[in-house]
Formats: C-alpha cells, sequence, structure tokens
C-alpha cells in the first residue's frame, strides 16, 4: 500500500470563487492603495458623520389643543376631546392616542409607529382636524397642532443666576441672551423657564364700576380695540412715499390710564377712575432657584434668584459643535450683554456628554479591532507555518498514529511491515507494506 506525495498547495480552480478573488488581492500591487483608501475614507466618515447622544429615529408625536372657554372638565372631555380622540385614531400610522382634559381646555397627544415621518404625519393630522371642523360644537376655537420630535430636547441649559438681581431683571436678560444665541447657525428651539416677564396689570375697582354703570366686559372691549395699529393707506407727497396708519399700541401704564371707557353727566371716565393700573413683574407662576452642592468649589450658593436658558439643535446638525458654538457666543457677550454681577452655569451640556460616549465607543472598537489583528497575525506567522513547532507536532501525532495502525494490520495478518522513507514537514510520508 502506498501513499503519494501531496502538497498543501491548492490548484486556481480548487480554489473557489472566494479563493480566487482573495488571491488575486493577495497578489495584487494596488491592495496597499485600496488599504489606503479605505482608512481615509474611514477616517472622514468618522470626522463628518454628527455626533449625537439621542438615538437619531423618527417617532412623531403630535399634540392638538383644544380650547373651549368656560366649559367644564367634563364638558371637554365629552363634546370635544372624545369626538376627536376617535377620528384621528383612525389616522394611517398611529400607535396610541392619549388624551387629557381640564377647565375650559383639553389635549390629545397623537403617537406614530417608530419610522413615520414627521412632515407626512402633521400632514395628515391637519387634514383629519380640518375635515371634521364642522363636527365641533359652538364655541371651540381652532385646534392648535404642535409636533414633537427627538430633536426638541434641549442640547444645552444655562443658568443665569445673581444675588443682587431679581427673577423679572434675569428673566428680561435671558430673553436678550437667549435672542444672541439663536444667531448661531444649526441651532433649534429655545426657551425661557423661569423668571416674571413684564406686564401692566389692571386691578378693577368694583364699587366704581357700580357707581359709574361700566361693565368689565365694556373695560375690556375698550382695551382691546384701543391696543391696535392697522394700515389704512398711502399718500405719495414731494415725491416720497408714505404709509398712513390709525391708532398706536399702549406702551406703558400712563397710557393706560388715558383711555376713555365711559362718560357721567356729560364728563369722560378714564380707566384709572375705576380702575388701579400697575406696571411691573406678573404674578409668579413658575420659580427657579439655584443651589450648590458639596461637591462645589468656591462659595456655596443657597437658594439665588435664577431663570434657564434651554436650545435645541435642528435635526441632523452635529450636536458637540453646536454647543461649542453657543459657548463660544455666550463667552464673547460677558462683558457686553452679561454684567459682572449675573453668573452663568451649565447645567446640561449635551455635547460633552455626546463627546465622551462617542470617544468611548471609538476606544472599544480600536481595541477589538488590535486584538482581531493581533491574532490573525498570531494565526499567520506560527499556526498557518509549515514550519511552526505546533504544526510539526501534529503532523508527527497523525503520522505515528497511521504507523501503528498498519503494524496492527501487519502483525494481525501475518505479512511484514516495511518503512522505506523518513517523515519531512513539508511532505506526506511514504509508507509501504508488504
Amino acid at each position: 500500500m502506498t501513499v503519494a506525495n501531496k502538497t498543501d498547495v491548492l490548484t486556481k480552480e480548487e480554489l473557489g470563487f472566494a479563493g480566487r478573488l482573495a488571491d488575486s488581492f493577495i497578489h495584487s500591487p494596488l491592495s496597499p492603495l485600496l488599504f489606503i483608501a479605505m482608512m481615509l475614507v474611514g477616517f472622514y466618515g468618522l470626522y463628518a458623520t454628527p455626533r449625537q447622544e439621542d438615538p437619531q429615529i423618527s417617532v412623531p408625536m403630535i399634540d392638538i389643543m383644544l380650547q373651549m372657554k368656560g366649559a367644564s372638565s367634563e364638558e371637554v372631555s365629552r363634546l370635544v376631546v372624545s369626538p376627536l380622540e376617535r377620528l384621528v385614531s383612525e389616522i394611517h400610522g398611529i400607535k396610541h392616542v392619549y388624551s387629557v382634559s381640564d377647565e375650559g381646555m383639553g389635549i390629545i397627544t397623537l403617537e406614530f409607529e417608530v419610522g413615520e415621518q414627521i412632515e407626512r404625519a402633521i400632514v395628515l393630522t391637519h387634514n383629519k382636524v380640518q375635515a371634521n371642523m364642522d363636527l365641533m360644537p359652538p364655541g371651540v376655537e381652532a385646534p392648535l397642532i404642535k409636533p414633537k420630535e427627538v430633536d426638541d430636547v434641549p442640547v444645552l441649559t444655562l443658568t443665569l443666576w445673581s444675588n443682587e438681581l431679581d427673577d423679572a431683571n434675569l428673566r428680561t436678560l435671558a430673553v436678550s441672551l437667549m435672542h444672541n444665541m439663536k444667531q448661531v447657525p444649526h441651532t433649534g428651539n429655545a426657551f425661557v423657564s423661569g423668571g416674571r416677564s413684564e406686564q401692566v396689570r389692571v386691578n378693577v375697582l368694583p364699587e366704581q364700576l357700580k357707581g359709574y354703570g361700566i361693565t368689565m366686559g365694556h373695560i375690556a372691549k375698550t382695551i382691546k380695540s384701543f391696543n391696535t395699529e392697522q394700515t389704512v393707506g398711502s399718500i405719495e407727497q414731494e415725491g416720497k412715499f408714505h404709509w398712513v396708519k390709525t391708532g398706536a399700541f399702549l406702551q406703558s401704564a400712563a397710557d393706560f390710564e388715558r383711555l376713555v371707557v365711559g362718560n357721567n353727566e356729560g364728563k369722560p371716565v378714564y380707566l384709572r377712575d375705576v380702575a388701579e393700573i400697575i406696571a411691573g413683574p406678573e404674578e409668579a407662576r413658575h420659580q427657579v432657584t439655584y443651589y450648590t452642592g458639596p461637591a462645589h468649589q468656591g462659595e456655596a450658593v443657597e437658594g439665588a434668584q435664577a431663570v434657564t436658558i434651554a436650545i435645541a439643535k435642528q435635526h441632523g446638525a452635529n450636536g458637540v459643535s453646536v454647543v461649542n458654538d453657543i459657548l463660544k457666543k455666550v463667552e464673547h457677550l460677558k462683558g457686553h450683554l452679561i454684567p459682572d454681577n449675573v453668573n452663568i452655569e451649565i447645567t446640561r451640556n449635551y455635547g460633552e456628554t455626546a463627546n465622551d460616549k462617542v470617544n468611548s465607543l471609538l476606544f472599544k472598537l480600536t481595541v477589538a479591532t488590535a486584538a482581531v489583528t493581533f491574532l490573525v497575525w498570531i494565526y499567520a506567522s506560527v499556526i498557518a507555518s509549515p514550519y511552526a513547532a505546533p504544526a510539526m507536532l501534529s503532523r508527527r501525532l497523525l503520522v505515528r498514529s497511521l504507523l501503528f495502525a498498519q503494524a496492527k494490520n501487519a502483525r494481525s495478518s501475518g505479512r511484514k511491515f516495511v518503512l522505506l522513507a523518513v517523515l519531512q514537514p513539508s511532505n506526506a510520508a511514504n509508507i509501504v507494506s508488504a
């Protein structure tokens, strides 16, 4: 019995498609150039891909806000919210419908399936609501449709606090600062939380109204009619074009005091005669205060007046670069728009957390790639080598087992067993049995 010599090299026909493709790349001089090109494309993709913290998936949510002044929560639910809730649930792609009713108002929230486009969801909702406006009871105002998505989450929140200024002044400063921050490219929705807005409050005196025979409705109608400005025409004179306007917006408490709301015995009755006019901050509805914890380095702050500015980014924008540009803008405004007695603290930095998570992911990918490369190198240089010690050991064990098997068969049959060749690592053994 003879086993012929065989080599470990396969022919091109035996390699198959994958083997021939790999062989062509191994021996091609273009392979290093392709490798360098792919590395450059990868680095460009790493630089150009926006760094995000929240997953950029499309899960549209739409709020439908309804108002029916004077109606109780039960009436709003029965007459307005429930019928419209059944209608909008027929829209294709809706996953859940939620609703809440309160005195004079109600809100319906629509949650669409993952992957639905926000523009399509808005159009379908608007069409469904407008097509059924004739079913609304009298007294219901036009519904307000407001979409919500992932990019509405603020990427940066700045808290302005001071031990010298009150919350009204801080809010005025925050609104001005927010408008300047909105000039940064790729910024989205922004709002100010906390603080009291400036307003003119009219406190009507009931005993004075009764004495002059004037009603609350008449006062509200008078204020509304005087607080308007309209363009009624135009004139051209001496080569110049002029618009003709009537009325003017009320600017101060003195403008309100001079409003004529009626007459008594041939004399005009001014608004100051039947009401108290106060110009100043509005009544507090929500409040923001600033505290420092044990980890704070510096002077401790306990309950300082504060307001918070929240700003989001546009869809597809790089959160890290947007946040960095906003912070640069704020630093530029310090000393100009922002006074020295106002402190600014970063209470949420989407760019920093997103950058840390992306860098951590890249580090793990680099470690995994290096580990795989090392294992492949070990296999190629040690295990796959024909002169490697493990490979020689395995071959010797294989041949030795074959020799023992042949010798055992020869003894059992009474034949002689002769070894004619010495085993070589690169060749198979020649075994002859006689």
